[in-house]
């Protein structure tokens, strides 16, 4: 007797959030637990195994639990050309959309001016952690 069995395979790119053939591994519990306890979390590994199909979950999980999250591909294309100024500006910029802010980017970036783009940045997230509070 034959069964009929359909299974996704994905090649590249993550699986979706509620997807079957993911496979549960330690590491989803340690960057689960590590981000709610407000620590600094990275996942290193090679090509192809898992990492964006772990954070598309963890975010979920995250998102559960009434965190409000955003990814930043830092490899988008064309990165590597950019100048120093609208690197940070597209970072603020992505953050902004990600987190729905009532935030006019324009007027912001210029009020800034003045301060080096790593301020700026910091200024950025300090601003958006106490408007959350």
């Amino acid at each position: 007797m034959v069964f009929p069995c359909r299974l996704t395979y994905i090649f590249s790119g993550s699986l979706p959030e509620n997807a079957s053939t993911y496979v549960i591994r330690e590491a989803d519990s340690q960057l689960y637990e590590g981000l709610k306890a407000g620590k600094f979390c990275y996942v290193l590994n090679s090509r192809q195994s898992g990492k964006s199909s772990l954070r598309v979950r963890t975010m979920q999980r995250l998102r559960d639990d009434g965190v409000q999250c955003a990814a930043v591909d830092l490899s988008a294309g064309g990165i590597q050309n950019v100048p120093p100024e609208q690197w940070y500006a597209d970072l603020i910029d992505t953050l902004i959309d990600s987190f729905g802010l009532d935030l006019d980017f324009g007027d912001w970036w210029e009020a800034n001016q003045l301060n080096s783009l790593v301020t700026r940045f910091r200024k950025f997230l300090v601003r958006i952690q106490v408007a959350e509070y």
